[in-house]
C-alpha cells in the first residue's frame, strides 16, 4: 500500500516513518511544508502548504492510506491573525477533502485524550473539532485519543524534562495534580502500524494510554530520577493558571501558542475511558511510564528518516494568514456571502474604499487614489458550493505573493463559516503594514460579522436591503 504522512519531519512522524521503513513493505509518501528529497526505494517527498486544498489533492495523489500528525499551534507566516482553532479547522477539512477526492481508504489522526467535561479548553475543543472535521467526508476515520506522548523528540515530554534539569525547586500549581495515562511513543507507532490493515467500515475513535493512572507531578519526579536529579517539590495550589503558563513558558524554552493551550487542558484528568479503549486485538503490550521515561531519556533517539532539506526555498515568515470565524446566516451560499461582502465593504469604509465587481473580478479601490487597492478574480475550478475562492492578482497593496488568496469556506453542520487570506505579501513597508492594513482588515471583518449576525433568518444578498 501507498501511505501517506503528513508532518513527516514532526515527533510523531519522523517515527512513524522510520517503523513504516524498516518493519513493513509499505510505500510511504512523506508529506511536508519543506521541500526535502530522498533516495530511498520506498520513500516519496511531497511538498504541501496544507492550507492549499490544491496541494493537498495533489499530495495525496494515489495514495491509499493517510495519517494526519499536524496541528497549527506553531506560526505558518510571519503575521498569523486569527484562533489557532480556525487554522486547524482549514487543514483538517483540506485534508479530508483531499482524501475523498483522491478515494483514500482510511485516515488516521492522532488527538489528546477528550475528558467528560462542559468546560473543556480551546485547544481540546480543536482537537474534537478536526475529529468531527476529518470524519465528515465519508472517508472512514481512524482517531487515536492519546495522553502525554512520551518519547525523545516529544515537546510536551521536552517540557516536562526541562523543568526538571533547569530548576533546582519546583513549584506544582493544581494542575500538576491532575490524572493521566501517558503512553510510550513506540507503543503509540505500533498501533499506527497494525492500523494500516485494520478492517475499518465507519469512523471510530480509542483512547489510548498505559494502564497506570498517575498525576503530572509524578512525571517530573520519575524524570528526576532518571536524571539523577533532587529537585525540591513545593505543592502550591494557589498559584494562578495565567503565572504557570508563563513560568512554564520562561523555563522550558517552549513557544507560548505550543505551552498555553497545552497548560490550559492540564486542568482535566486525562484517563482512558474503559468503554473507548482500543480492542484487544490491536492492543500492544504497554510499556510502564516508569520504563517508557527510562528508554526515552536513556536509550532512544529521535529518529532521523532518509530525508535531507533541499536549497532555495520560498520563506514562508515574510507572507500573511489572517483567519476569522464568522456567524452563518441561515440558508446563504458562500457565494451569497462573497457577494455579500463586496456589497457591504464599499458602504461600510465609505468614502475611503470603493469596488467595482464584474462576474469573475472584484477591484477594491479608493475615492482618493486612480489605481485599485486589491484586485481579486474568481477561480472558478476551485470554487464550489461550500466554497468561494478568490486569488489576490493585483493592487497598489499587494505585493506578488505566492497564490495570495482570499476564500470564504463553510464549516461542517453549518455552524459558522471561515472567511481567511492566505499567502498575502504587503506591498507596505511591513511595520507600517502591520500596524495599519492589518489593524484595518481584523477591524473590519469583525464588523462584517456583526453585520452577519444582525442577518439571521433574512435572505439571501440580492434580496437584502
Amino acid at each position: 500500500m501507498r501511505i501517506a504522512v503528513t508532518g513527516a519531519t514532526g515527533f510523531i512522524g519522523s517515527y512513524l516513518i522510520d517503523y513504516l521503513l524498516k518493519e513493513t513493505e509499505h510505500q510511504v509518501v512523506a508529506i511536508s511544508r519543506s521541500a526535502m528529497s530522498s533516495d530511498h526505494p520506498r520513500l516519496q517527498c511531497r511538498q504541501a502548504d496544507l492550507f492549499s486544498l490544491l496541494d493537498c489533492e495533489k499530495a495525496l495523489a494515489d495514495c491509499d492510506v493517510g495519517f494526519y500528525l499536524v496541528h497549527s499551534m506553531s506560526p505558518s507566516a510571519r503575521l498569523s491573525q486569527g484562533h489557532f482553532k480556525d487554522f486547524d479547522f482549514i487543514l483538517a477539512d483540506n485534508f479530508a477533502k483531499a482524501a475523498k477526492k483522491n478515494n483514500l481508504q482510511k485516515l488516521i489522526y492522532v488527538s489528546g485524550l477528550i475528558p467528560e467535561s462542559d468546560d473543556l479548553s480551546d485547544h481540546l475543543l480543536s482537537r474534537l473539532e478536526v475529529e468531527k472535521t476529518l470524519s465528515s467526508n465519508d472517508v472512514p476515520t481512524v482517531t487515536l485519543r492519546c495522553g502525554i506522548v512520551v518519547g525523545a523528540g516529544g515537546s510536551s515530554f521536552q517540557m516536562v524534562r526541562n523543568l526538571v534539569k533547569r530548576l533546582p525547586i519546583i513549584g506544582l500549581p493544581s494542575w500538576t495534580g491532575s490524572q493521566t495515562q501517558a503512553i510510550y511513543i513506540r507503543d503509540l507507532i505500533k498501533i499506527m502500524g497494525t492500523l494500516i490493515g485494520y478492517d475499518l467500515k465507519h469512523s471510530q475513535s480509542f483512547d489510548l494510554g498505559s494502564p497506570e493512572k498517575v498525576q503530572y507531578f509524578d512525571l517530573l519526579k520519575i524524570v528526576s530520577k532518571e536524571l539523577n536529579k533532587r529537585n525540591l517539590y513545593l505543592h502550591l495550589p494557589w498559584i494562578p493558571r495565567a503565572l504557570s503558563k508563563l513560568w512554564v513558558t520562561l523555563i522550558t524554552g517552549q513557544s507560548r501558542s505550543l505551552v498555553y493551550p497545552l497548560v490550559d487542558s492540564l486542568v482535566h484528568p486525562m484517563v482512558v475511558e474503559s468503554e473507548r479503549q482500543i480492542p484487544p486485538n490491536l492492543r500492544p503490550d504497554f510499556h510502564s511510564i516508569d520504563v517508557a521515561i527510562h528508554n526515552s531519556i536513556k536509550n532512544d533517539t529521535q529518529p532521523r528518516p532518509p530525508m535531507k532539506k533541499q536549497t532555495s526555498e520560498r520563506r514562508a515568515m515574510s507572507l500573511v494568514r489572517s483567519v476569522q470565524r464568522l456567524p452563518y446566516p441561515e440558508n446563504w451560499t458562500m457565494k451569497d456571502v462573497a457577494r455579500y461582502y463586496n456589497q457591504w465593504l464599499p458602504k461600510f469604509m465609505w468614502p475611503y474604499i470603493t469596488a467595482k465587481a464584474t462576474k469573475d473580478t472584484v477591484s477594491f479601490g479608493s475615492t482618493l487614489l486612480k489605481k485599485p487597492l486589491l484586485i481579486l478574480e474568481l477561480s472558478s475550478d476551485r470554487t464550489f458550493p461550500g466554497r468561494q475562492l478568490f486569488y489576490i492578482t493585483g493592487g497598489i497593496l499587494d505585493g506578488q505573493g505566492p497564490r495570495g488568496r482570499l476564500e470564504f469556506r463553510l464549516g461542517p453542520e453549518k455552524h459558522f463559516f471561515i472567511a481567511a487570506i492566505h499567502n498575502f505579501k504587503p506591498r507596505l513597508p511591513w511595520y507600517i503594514y502591520r500596524y495599519t492594513q492589518a489593524l484595518i482588515h481584523a477591524f473590519v471583518m469583525q464588523a462584517f460579522g456583526k453585520r452577519l449576525k444582525s442577518l439571521k433568518g433574512t435572505l439571501p444578498p440580492d434580496s437584502v436591503k
